[in-house]
């Protein structure tokens, strides 16, 4: 936007004949490119506002689903199976950790949109928002392996397989990520 501001000076400074015209034609396209950007900026901000809604909403109702399924895993005048309950209760585990992660992205949707009381380098500023979301997703999918190996140590031992593709993922994830921050903080130092 700055490029285009300053051609439209340049253009309206190189038309002399009518200096106070293009002077005023320069004035109101600043005018109007400012009301577009602050219109685009607060749609861009309710569409957060939105999406920080909708993600807190979800963490909730998945708390309370897990709230409920806790309740019928330790009910005692329910008819089930030890094994039952425990599948119920690392279903709980498993909403509870799909909550989390919902609730730290709205979290940091929150911290990185609206509260921008620090100003970081671009650099530092993705790599602490890649942090905290691969954070989210390691520790879900580290959880998640977890309860599926429970569970299918209980239902189907031959897929156990397929739950430790989820944790070497998991581990795949971390590693990258440890690169990831390794070369972004040489790559900051040098460029000090």
């Amino acid at each position: 936007m700055g490029f285009l501001l300053r051609e439209c000076v340049s253009v309206s400074g190189f038309d002399a004949g009518t200096g106070g015209q293009s002077q005023s034609i320069g004035k109101n396209f600043n005018q109007t490119a400012m009301s577009v950007i602050k219109i685009s900026e607060r749609f861009f901000a309710m569409g957060f506002v939105v999406i920080v809604v909708l993600f807190a909403g979800c963490a909730v109702a998945l708390i309370a689903f897990s709230g409920i399924e806790l309740w019928r895993a330790l009910q005692p005048s329910e008819v089930l199976t030890l094994t039952k309950r425990f599948d119920l209760i690392l279903d709980c585990i498993a909403m509870l950790t799909i909550a989390m992660a919902a609730m730290e992205l709205a979290h940091t949707i929150v911290e990185e949109e609206f509260e921008q009381s620090t100003r970081l380098s671009a650099a530092a500023r993705a790599r602490r928002v890649l942090s905290r979301f691969l954070v989210v997703v390691v520790v879900s999918l580290a959880i998640e392996s977890l309860v599926a190996i429970f569970k299918l140590l209980h239902e189907d031992p031959s897929k156990i397989s397929d739950a430790a593709y989820i944790a070497f993922a998991a581990a795949a994830l971390l590693v990258a990520w440890g690169i990831f921050i390794k070369l972004s903080q040489q790559g900051q130092a040098r460029g000090d």
